[in-house]
């Protein structure tokens, strides 16, 4: 298996190939989101809430146009040679895990689970989980957060391949920005 192809597509593609595989994947994860009534609330955020299509792709053009904006800054000042369409590429691309996160947080089991905490709000030593329950929301945590770190090992081999990043300090820049994007992303979603 081509190990580059999973882990690093932005050094395989062409700008071209990236970007109409951008849009079609945005498209996608928006639909789905509509489909499973899951919300794209921050750069790093999938949560289960009802929505539609406009909605979802409302909130992912947002996303992508704060990630965008935030390691284009920080390309531009690491290398004056980082090219927008690269970054636009990466900011698209590399949300594909989000869109799978999509799917997993509308498994009736993360549901059940909501609802029952929801009904011992004020009493929360009587809640009342089966083994399987609590077992399956410990593979699912699981399966997210690997699906997270998926996501951010897209960014920045992304933004690597954009930038020509190899020094440390452009890495801990790089985890300034996506704090930025996250929090920046949030206030403008919920204007």
């Amino acid at each position: 298996m081509n190990w580059k192809l999973l882990f690093n597509p932005f050094g395989i593609y062409s700008e071209k190939q990236l970007l109409v595989s951008g849009i079609l994947i945005t498209l996608a994860g928006s639909f789905v989101g509509s489909l499973f009534n899951v919300t794209f609330d921050g750069v790093l955020d999938v949560h289960q809430y009802e929505t539609d299509f406009l909605t979802g792709l409302k909130e992912n053009g947002i996303n992508i146009a704060c990630i965008f904006l935030v390691l284009f800054i920080l390309g531009k000042l690491i290398n004056r040679k980082t090219r927008a369409v690269d970054i636009l590429n990466t900011s698209m691309v590399s949300r594909f895990p989000q869109y799978i996160s999509a799917l997993i947080t509308a498994l009736p089991v993360l549901k059940k689970v909501e609802d029952e905490i929801i009904s011992h709000q004020g009493d929360l030593q009587h809640l009342n989980f089966q083994s399987l329950d609590l077992m399956l929301l410990f593979i699912i945590s699981i399966l997210l957060l690997a699906l997270t770190a998926y996501y951010i090992t897209l960014l920045v081999n992304g933004f690597r391949t954009s930038v020509n990043a190899k020094k440390w300090p452009h890495f801990a820049g790089f985890a300034v920005a996506l704090i930025i994007a996250e929090i920046l992303s949030k206030l403008l979603i919920s204007l």
